[in-house]
């Protein structure tokens, strides 16, 4: 290995990469405060995926995954969430879905507000915006 490789490799180790949380405020003029969001990493993206997937045995017995995309988007949103605590018992109380953060937000906030906090989500975590936004606009609605 090589000085200049060696070097190369030692700026991608752990220790060496900003540990910092990119967030996003989200403003509602129905809202005082502002949303915030926090960039979702690829683990956390992918354990996500995995609640979001259902494993199902068709009648010759091949198991097939299937993820629902809708479900996905909701456990990024609200994982991705700092602000409101969407798992905060009294604003669930308020709201009338105790225990349910992806209830609470969804009825906190109107359709044009949920996909704009959900695009809010895909920018601050690393996508590129102008790209996937008519897909997840779709997405967000159906």
């Amino acid at each position: 290995m090589t000085e200049n490789e060696q070097v190369g490799i030692d700026a991608f180790l752990a220790e060496n990469v900003a540990a910092t949380k990119e967030t996003k405020e989200v403003k509602f003029p129905r809202f005082k405060q502002p949303f915030i969001v926090e960039a979702v990493g690829a683990d956390v993206a992918e354990d996500l995926k995995k609640q979001a997937t259902r494993r199902t045995k068709n009648k010759a017995g091949v198991i097939t995954a299937q993820t629902d995309q809708d479900l996905y988007v909701d456990l990024l949103v609200v994982n991705a969430l700092v602000s409101p605590d969407v798992n905060n018992a009294k604003l669930q109380k308020s709201w009338g879905t105790p225990g349910n953060p992806v209830a609470t937000i969804k009825k906190m906030l109107k359709i044009g507000e949920y996909t704009d906090l959900a695009l809010a989500v895909q920018e601050v975590s690393g996508f590129d915006a102008d790209e996937d936004v008519d897909d997840l606009r779709e997405q967000v609605k159906n």
